[in-house]
């Protein structure tokens, strides 16, 4: 095969998109039994986009909606995902999980299901977030406490009585923590140093002025260090037409704000003292 492409998300869908374009020989290998896996089962129920519709824009399949401005839910990017597929019929293998990608002569050979795949060319297309990062003081927390990484979470009803503690103040962990103080349930915010943002800006949405100014089209080598293409997304959400998360709020809401976690010992939880330096440096960047 001239080229594989292992991985059936956008980045992989768009370059299989590009290549049928010109004619290249290609085939996309996907380990889920849909495209969109991440979409589909490493998000919450009521998870939505935080990029509002109009930046939607795989090559070939942009947004034709009537509200470009709001933003798309769980079951409508799922919709979309499987509308993309069927309409340019990718040469996606699906169930196919890659457990091997070597050099050989003339080009990679690739293991996957127990077959061997010979190309010339490999396009890693995995994403950043395959498996779910989790400290090494998880192993400490008493056996009868539940825990969950943000990629099993569902919805509050999924989690026993009690109050909860949810680790981490990015996109995610924020998203969570507002549905489940929302929902009643008691909680408690380890926070780190994500940036905020506002959602709007002298009446447009922040990922317009983002895009006018060049931001979000800057190539990775003209960032200032590689690393800041890992900097954490701002505290945003697009449920219910799109808002700013504000920790400063959280805590007038009743969420019980900490600092970073210092480790477990004898079955309790251990924090470190900087909560107001996480504050002050969220608020800064």
């Amino acid at each position: 095969i001239d080229t594989l492409i292992v991985g059936g998300g956008q980045a992989g869908l768009a370059v299989s998109y590009f290549l049928r374009q010109r004619g290249r020989e290609h085939v996309v290998l996907e380990q889920a039994a849909q495209a969109g896996h991440a979409w589909r089962n490493d998000r919450w129920d009521s998870f939505t986009f935080v990029t509002p519709n109009w930046a939607i824009q795989l090559p070939g399949a942009g947004y034709e909606g009537h509200d470009p401005d709001g933003f798309l839910k769980k079951a409508e990017i799922l919709a979309y995902f499987e509308g993309y597929v069927e309409k340019y019929k990718f040469p996606i293998q699906l169930n196919t999980n890659v457990i091997e990608v070597a050099p050989v002569e003339g080009g990679y050979q690739v293991t996957a299901n127990g077959k061997t795949y010979h190309a010339k060319n490999i396009v890693m297309a995995t994403g950043s977030f395959q498996k779910p990062k989790i400290p090494a003081y998880s192993a400490n927390i008493p056996a009868g406490v539940l825990q969950l990484h943000s990629g099993h979470y569902r919805n509050p009803s999924q989690l026993p009585a009690g109050a909860i503690l949810v680790v981490g103040a990015a996109q995610s962990g924020m998203q969570i923590a507002e549905e489940l103080y929302q929902s009643g349930r008691t909680v408690y915010l380890s926070t780190g140093f994500a940036p905020r943002a506002p959602r709007r800006y002298r009446g447009r949405e922040t990922f317009s002025w983002l895009k006018d100014t060049g931001f979000v089209s800057t190539p990775v080598e003209k960032l200032p260090s590689p690393k800041a293409r890992f900097i954490s997304n701002p505290q945003l959400s697009g449920k219910d037409g799109g808002h700013s998360l504000n920790l400063h709020q959280f805590a007038r809401d009743g969420v019980k704000l900490l600092g970073h976690i210092a480790g477990v010992q004898e079955g309790k939880v251990v924090f470190k003292a900087d909560l107001k330096e996480n504050l002050a440096k969220t608020d800064k960047t």
